[in-house]
């Protein structure tokens, strides 16, 4: 599970309101960064089927299967 903090959550709730499609919200996503490790990339996209999809206070966070490996537990 990924959870917010209420301060975390109205930001990207402002954020999402403000930059996005309504259907949309923030992708979080766990690539390779070559010699320097993991890498984290963030977008706002549309929910994919498989998607693990968080909401709190507003603000919905995507996050793919093979990511949520690395992410699971993660506070914003």
């Amino acid at each position: 599970m990924i959870t917010f903090t209420e301060s975390a959550a109205a930001k990207l709730a402002d954020l999402l309101k403000t930059q996005a499609k309504p259907e949309e919200g923030l992708r979080v996503r766990v690539v390779g960064g070559g010699c320097s490790g993991l890498s984290y990339q963030l977008e706002f996209d549309q929910p994919q089927p498989a998607d693990q999809v968080f909401e709190a206070h507003g603000a919905k966070v995507l996050v793919d299967p093979k990511s949520y490996l690395y992410l699971a537990g993660t506070e914003l």
